[in-house]
């Protein structure tokens, strides 16, 4: 009986590691602290683009104009779509990113990446709806949210919207 006690102590005591263990490492949020990346001010030229009709073979792309309209640098991080059918990047300085998408399925570099657009200059979204990805008929509307440091646009929201033939 006295075995059996301690195998049974033991196993609470090395469940217990293990979960306190796992808490603390899942728990340990990586993702940039919106206090430490400094106050910027943004706009965006439109939040939304449609597509009107499209084949579900064809493939549409629309851009957005991301202004940094303030004398910090505007940071932007967390970029993700709502469908996996939906792709974005962003253009800053003439350089593109990766393609974003849903965050289940981006690589870990997209899932971390923070980008930033200097005083008075602009980055450019691009968002790509591929409908053969995922097909559908009918109307259709896709968002690509991101973050950033300007406390009034905390989460960016834009869409495009289509009339899948």
């Amino acid at each position: 009986m006295k075995n059996d006690t301690k195998v049974i102590i033991g196993a609470l005591v090395a469940s217990l590691v293990i979960i306190v263990g796992a808490v603390f490492l899942l728990g340990n949020d990586k993702s940039p602290k919106r206090e430490s990346l400094g106050a910027a001010s943004m706009t965006i030229d439109k939040t939304l683009e449609d597509f009107g009709n499209m084949g579900g073979d064809e493939e549409r792309t629309a851009q957005f104009s991301i202004s940094n309209t303030s004398d910090t640098s505007l940071r932007i991080w967390n970029v993700a779509t709502s469908c996996d059918c939906t792709f974005a990047s962003i253009v800053i300085e003439g350089r593109e990113t990766g393609e974003f998408n849903m965050p289940m399925h981006m690589s870990g570099s997209l899932k971390n990446w923070i980008g930033e657009v200097a005083p008075g200059k602009q980055a450019l979204l691009k968002v790509t709806y591929r409908p053969k990805v995922m097909p559908v008929t009918g109307a259709v509307t896709r968002q690509v949210t991101f973050s950033t440091n300007d406390p009034k646009n905390e989460t960016v929201e834009v869409s495009v919207k289509a009339n899948v033939l």
